[in-house]
C-alpha cells in the first residue's frame, strides 16, 4: 500500500487524517512541521504528502519550495484553514497537486488521496 506523509502542527488534524488513511489501508508517517516533514520525506520516500500551510518552524509553502528544489515530484495535497485566495494561487504556482480547506470529512481525504495515487500511476 502507498505511504502517505501527513504534516500538520495540529495533533487533532494529524490524527483525524492519519486514522482515516490507516483505516483505508494506507501506510502513514506523521510530521509536526515542514522541517520535520523534510526529514521524514528523506527517510520514507512517501507516495503522497498532505501538508498544512500554517505551521511553526517551517510553514507549508516553504516546505513545498524546498521539496520541489530537490526535484521531488511527489504529489502534495494542501489541507489548510488558510482561506486566502492568494495562498492557494501561490501553492499552485510552486507545484501542489490538490488544495483543500479545513474542516474536511475523512472520506473526502481518502477519496482525494486515492485519486492522486491513480493520477500518479497514469502519469508514470
Amino acid at each position: 500500500m502507498p505511504t502517505i506523509l501527513v504534516i500538520d502542527d495540529s495533533r487533532l488534524s494529524r490524527t483525524m487524517v492519519s486514522d482515516a488513511l490507516l483505516e483505508a489501508g494506507f501506510n502513514v508517517v506523521q510530521a509536526r512541521n515542514g522541517q520535520e516533514g523534510l526529514d521524514k520525506h528523506a527517510e520514507c520516500n512517501p507516495d503522497c504528502i498532505i501538508a498544512d500551510l500554517l505551521m511553526p518552524v517551517m510553514p507549508g509553502q516553504e516546505f513545498i519550495r524546498v521539496l520541489r528544489a530537490k526535484d521531488s515530484a511527489v504529489p502534495v495535497l494542501v489541507l489548510t484553514s488558510d482561506i486566502q485566495e492568494t495562498s492557494e494561487a501561490e501553492c499552485r504556482a510552486i507545484g501542489i497537486s490538490w488544495f483543500l480547506h479545513k474542516p474536511v470529512k475523512a472520506d473526502q481525504i481518502v477519496n482525494d488521496v486515492r485519486e492522486l495515487m491513480t493520477l500518479k500511476e497514469v502519469l508514470q
